[in-house]
């Protein structure tokens, strides 16, 4: 009895204690959901920051800024004398970067205090914007959510659907720092809707080096076995019968229950060979082909065909931006480590020397409860 008298006695204070300290309202704080970095036509850095607005007599319920600054601790100055309250980076969901930046080398260090400031969160998503960023923060349709919510459901659900990487800031370090392997992170751009077209591939400086489509980066990640859920793809099997082919005929649209990568390295005649070896167990959903066409065992060929000839050409794209967003250094460096420790300054040079074999085995497992 004694013990519970004490335990309790302790923690009562702390209670207290807790709700008692020195931190605002939150009538007086300016809560920041999205920051952005762009630079203009003269290449001034130019900062963005959206706020949601709790007022009752608010006409909308974001407000957003935009200063020019030096640094991103400098822009929080010119921001405190725009905004209400005081300005917290505690809640920041979502960092947009434009294209314009990762165009430069040795951008990173301007997150210095990104990652210096303990009240950033290392969850925040990390997105490239291919055009303006002023385009993406004056982005507010009536029939969406918060524009920071909106934006990092988009990213989540195409996460878990294999087409996008969360992209955090906790990734995007992890990744610059890394020697073995190059970054990513998603992109998106603000046409006639704001829309997550697919990944920005970063050489090892941090450089903007090429773009993948929402395709192009579900291949990506199953190569990294980063599957989430079922992987939908939509692929053809068949040569274009039909001139106009306004129906997409010979189109077949799977969905891969288990993803199963396999990559072994190694090294002769004084450059890496790597072996990926893809297994994939599918479903079909969709076929727009009459099924007498081809039989099981033609139809698991082409498909095999088809898959594997997509990744190829992926790899093609990679080795020849002499980039890694795969992380095939870290199966030389794991396997291969006196050899790669020659080149790890190099990677991307090593990589675009190296052999890559693709073999991709499919195995259907159901073509639909309906035949045609």
């Amino acid at each position: 009895m004694k013990r519970w008298f004490l335990a309790i006695f302790s923690i009562f204070p702390l209670i207290i204690l807790s709700s008692c300290g020195s931190k605002a309202p939150l009538e007086e704080l300016t809560l920041a959901l999205i920051i952005g970095i762009d630079l203009d036509d003269e290449n001034n850095l130019v900062f963005y920051e959206l706020n949601p607005v709790f007022s009752e007599g608010a006409k909308t319920g974001n407000e957003s800024y935009e200063v020019k600054a030096k640094t991103i601790r400098d822009s929080r100055r010119l921001f405190d004398a725009l905004t209400t309250g005081e300005v917290t980076a505690g809640k920041i969901q979502v960092l947009l970067l434009g294209k314009r930046v990762l165009q430069h080398e040795n951008w990173f260090p301007i997150l210095d205090t990104v990652y210096r400031n303990p009240t950033f969160s290392m969850s925040t998503r990390v997105v490239a914007v291919d055009g303006p960023v002023s385009e993406v923060i004056s982005y507010h349709p009536e029939e969406k959510p918060q524009l920071s919510l909106h934006l990092k459901a988009v990213i989540d659900k195409n996460y878990d659907r294999t087409g996008a990487v969360k992209g955090t800031l906790q990734e995007l370090h992890r990744e610059i720092y890394e020697k073995a392997m190059t970054p990513f992170i998603s992109e998106v751009k603000k046409g006639k809707n704001l829309e997550l077209t697919g990944i920005s591939l970063l050489d090892n400086k941090g450089k903007y080096a090429d773009f993948l489509d929402m395709p192009e980066s579900t291949l990506l990640l199953m190569l990294q076995n980063k599957k989430r859920h079922e992987v939908t793809m939509t692929i053809p099997v068949l040569l274009n019968e039909d001139e106009e082919n306004i129906f997409h005929k010979n189109e077949i649209s799977i969905a891969a229950s288990r993803v199963k990568t396999k990559i072994k390295s190694g090294y002769k005649q004084k450059k890496f060979h790597f072996d990926i070896q893809v297994k994939m167990t599918i479903n079909i959903f969709e076929r727009l082909f009459p099924e007498d066409k081809l039989n099981k065992e033609q139809l698991t060929k082409l498909i095999e065909k088809e898959v594997n000839d997509q990744i190829v050409d992926l790899m093609k794209k990679i080795q020849t931006k002499k980039i890694d967003p795969i992380g095939l250094g870290l199966y030389a460096r794991a396997y291969q480590y006196d050899h790669y420790k020659k080149v790890e300054n190099n990677w991307g040079k090593a990589l675009a020397e190296s052999d890559v074999n693709v073999s991709v085995k499919i195995d259907i497992n159901s073509t639909g409860a309906v035949r045609q």
